[in-house]
């Protein structure tokens, strides 16, 4: 097991992350590079000196998949979805049903909120 210290892992985030923003911004070089710099300077002094561990963002991928998944789905397409995504049928139908869940919450109002005056 390798270890980074703090500065070099500091200083190995900017270069990817210039690209990210300047791919997904369409800004310059160097404008990307410079907000690289301040985000990293921000992460420097929220955490410098601590010990912090980094997941490796499982969940943020399985989120993503997901989202791509239900994206792609059309009601009738669940073989061509698993297919195009290397993942099972009877996944992209749990996906499905997980995903309209969360948007029927999402967009679904309460019928009977509380009173005024126990509202947060």
């Amino acid at each position: 097991m390798s270890t980074i210290r703090g500065s070099d892992l500091l200083s190995e985030t900017i270069e990817p992350m210039t690209k990210i923003i300047q791919e997904t911004l369409g800004v310059t070089n160097e404008l990307a590079e410079a907000t690289s710099v301040e985000i990293t300077t921000l992460l420097a002094h929220l955490w410098g000196g601590q010990v912090v561990y980094v997941p490796k963002g499982v969940c943020i991928q399985a989120s993503k998949l997901h989202q791509k998944i239900f994206e792609d789905w059309t009601g009738r397409n669940h073989h061509e979805v698993a297919t195009k995504h290397g993942v099972s049928v009877q996944h992209v139908y749990k996906v499905v049903k997980r995903m309209r869940l969360a948007v029927i919450a999402r967009d679904q109002h309460d019928l009977f909120p509380p009173p005024d005056d126990e509202q947060p």
